[in-house]
């Protein structure tokens, strides 16, 4: 029996119909800028990018001559119109989130060897705070494995632009470029190790290393407590709240601005939100020590299964989820579901609303919370209990863990 094929003819013909018809649409509301890049006749190759907001993707498919097939969540490809949406057009290539995929090596392999071009971003998720996310181990071993060239994009200005924790869109220029194509000549001598070195040396980029302007529109703050989600002031956890350009807190009288260059000032003192943030980790992580104990959540919101073989997740169905040092509850009609943390072998952020949590027996779990929710402090919150009282790891271990992770190659 014929293999189904990854790649179609009709993929080029759509995205040249896309950029048409909305291409200029997008350069002119992010004033986006960048010069095209043509590998249609040189490919297939590897593209590696750096994560900064979620429709990257249509920034980079423009960016090209040729289409990308982009590994993406296969959460993404499981919820209905929009995902059929996705793969009849553009069939990205699914990866389970936040765990290890055995297979999607070979779903890769697959497209390369029909000649298409696969775009990965090694960090997997979008930047919470503009600087980089952890890159996991696999990618020097991916780089060798494929033997194709393998290009690196810089995408900057759209992380200021649209913030993952932000309600609305600010205005100001975004642009995208290459780094720099390494050709198999160039590391066949290279040991794994030293490639996925190079991976992380090239996409080291934070938002704040070259501004490219000033990013204005209205309520410039208002959401930024799902970033900061520890008061800087009185230490209370969950209690910031944001209004208009300004940062707050239930508990105490901070009055925190946030400005049209990303930049936070606090009593006086300006900095980026990298910064702001290192410090907010430090603080739930300090508080978390000596409340570990009586700490307890509880928040509306919806919930839905999906098992690896189903083409499609459940409905969302309404919910109640609390999280104390028990593990992590889940209200469904009159009965409650109990995920101890020992039992939770894996958890991510999914867009900007979304929890996943990955038990280690039955269903994968898709949680979606009203905007206001910091799905970023939830899952702090989770990791803190798997890995601290678990593991009795320190800060200075736990500090140094990503919040989000990606391939498990």
């Amino acid at each position: 029996m014929q293999t189904k094929r990854y790649t179609s003819w009709h993929h080029g013909f759509f995205l040249k119909l896309f950029r048409f018809l909305f291409g200029p649409w997008f350069r002119l509301y992010y004033h986006f800028s960048a010069k095209r890049i043509s590998i249609k006749k040189t490919g297939p190759y590897l593209i590696l990018a750096n994560h900064t907001a979620e429709f990257d993707i249509i920034f980079l498919d423009m960016l090209f001559d040729a289409p990308l097939y982009f590994v993406a969540s296969d959460q993404l490809l499981n919820s209905g119109k929009g995902s059929w949406f996705l793969k009849t057009f553009f069939n990205p290539i699914p990866k389970s989130k936040s765990v290890a995929d055995l297979s999607l090596v070979k779903r890769i392999k697959s497209v390369i060897n029909e000649g298409g071009n696969v775009c990965i971003f090694p960090e997997g998720n979008a930047t919470m705070n503009g600087g980089p996310s952890s890159i996991p181990e696999g990618m020097g071993r991916l780089i060798q494995f494929l033997n194709i060239p393998v290009k690196f994009i810089k995408i900057e200005g759209l992380y200021l632009s649209a913030p993952r924790w932000a309600y609305h869109r600010k205005f100001g220029p975004s642009k995208m470029s290459e780094i720099t194509t390494i050709y198999p000549k160039d590391f066949n001598h290279m040991s794994a190790e030293k490639l996925e070195q190079l991976v992380k040396d090239y996409l080291h980029i934070t938002a704040y290393q070259q501004p490219l302007g000033v990013y204005q529109g209205p309520n410039l703050a208002e959401g930024l407590h799902k970033l900061i989600f520890t008061c800087p002031g009185c230490q209370t956890l969950f209690s910031t709240y944001s209004q208009g350009n300004r940062l707050k807190c239930r508990q105490c009288e901070l009055d925190a601005i946030y400005d049209e260059k990303g930049l936070l000032t606090l009593k006086q003192t300006t900095d980026n939100l990298i910064n702001h943030d290192h410090l907010n980790l430090q603080r739930f992580h300090q508080k978390m020590s000596t409340s570990y104990q009586n700490f307890k959540l509880e928040y509306p919101c919806e919930l839905s299964f999906w098992q690896n073989y189903q083409k499609r997740r459940s409905q969302f169905k309404p919910s109640i989820m609390k999280i104390s040092k028990v593990g992590v509850k889940f209200k469904l009609g009159t009965r409650w579901i109990h995920y101890p943390f020992n039992q939770i072998f894996s958890e991510a952020i999914q867009v900007r609303t979304k929890l996943l949590i990955y038990p280690k027996k039955g269903p994968m779990l898709l949680v979606r919370f009203p905007r206001s929710i910091s799905t970023y402090g939830l899952l702090n919150v989770i990791k803190w209990y798997k890995h601290f009282t678990l593991k009795g790891e320190t800060y200075a271990v736990f500090s140094k863990r990503s919040a989000i992770t990606f391939l498990g190659l």
